[in-house]
């Protein structure tokens, strides 16, 4: 991704913009664990930050997927509320992205 600035541009990769989504998702109030979204990752034992995907699309808008575990007892949609509003606001505000969207799917309960 490609932020022009007046002294020239800025390239930030979307492994930082992953980092970042990372950081804000945990963050916020509810998730337990950033889980996988597949068997065999779950089985391989993927590292939580691969758990999310950043893309790019050409018009510029930033996609980011997010699979998380909740806390029993928690309101689910409070949760995923609270992640895309804080994963937004950091991709926006740290990140520079301007179009961003935020998806939260939730694949269990502790």
């Amino acid at each position: 991704m490609v932020i022009k600035l007046e002294c020239g541009d800025l390239e930030v990769s979307l492994k930082a913009l992953k980092k970042l989504a990372y950081i804000a998702t945990l963050q916020s109030y509810g998730p337990v664990n950033i889980s996988s979204e597949s068997f065999f990752g779950k089985l391989f034992g993927e590292k939580e930050e691969e758990r999310i995907k950043v893309e790019e699309h050409d018009s510029g808008k930033v996609v980011v997927d997010i699979y998380i575990e909740v806390e029993y007892g928690v309101k689910v949609t409070e949760v995923a509320k609270n992640i895309m509003e804080n994963v937004s606001h950091v991709m926006q505000n740290v990140g520079g992205c301007e179009d961003v969207e935020v998806n939260v799917h939730v694949t269990g309960v502790r």
